[in-house]
């Protein structure tokens, strides 16, 4: 979490020195989830896709570099252990990263960025002992269209990595998403 707050203290005074161009935006966006490495042996449930849910904002310096924050859903899921029920947990994520836009045409641009996620999953069971945070590196590609030059649609993946550790095993749990979102400059 200290890498995080000193990412978010560097982005806060970069905006203070920030060029005319600058542009803030925030966002919405609804997706698909996965978890991997959480099924082990009789364990299951936990590898399964679920709803993304992510709310994000940022500013645009330059029309190529930006910075941008972000918070996402991951969903709820629920485990089996040889059958029978053995809890639930849920995941999510705060990210702060540094985006590169690339314009394409008129309105296409691809995207990509690279940043610090704090990842969490909170639980019910046994198999991860109370909830888990670790940090992990963040890695997105995607494109979107510009309908107006402050509203904007786009399609990501991103990889969030790991979340935790699975705690009879000691295997690493990671998560990554794909979603659609709009974005609204000001």
């Amino acid at each position: 979490m200290k890498k995080i707050f000193t990412a978010c203290a560097i982005a806060a005074a970069a905006l203070t020195a920030a060029p005319a161009f600058a542009q803030g935006y925030v966002g919405f966006g609804v997706g698909s989830s996965k978890i991997s490495g959480f099924d082990t042996g009789t364990i299951s449930g936990g590898n399964t896709s679920k709803s993304l849910v992510k709310i994000y904002g940022g500013f645009q310096f330059t029309p190529n570099w930006g910075v941008e924050a972000q918070y996402s859903d991951l969903g709820k899921r629920d485990l089996t252990n040889a059958g029978a029920a053995a809890g639930s947990f849920s995941a999510s994520q705060f990210s702060i990263a540094g985006t590169g836009t690339l314009p394409l045409t008129s309105g296409f641009s691809l995207l990509g960025k690279l940043g610090v996620s704090g990842n969490r999953i909170g639980t019910s069971s046994n198999v991860v002992v109370g909830n888990a945070n670790s940090t992990g590196v963040l890695v997105g590609i995607g494109a979107s269209y510009s309908f107006t030059p402050a509203l904007s649609v786009r399609v990501e993946y991103e990889d969030f990595g790991n979340m935790a550790k699975i705690a009879n095993n000691g295997s690493t749990v990671r998560a990554n998403g794909y979603s659609i979102s709009l974005k609204y400059g000001f």
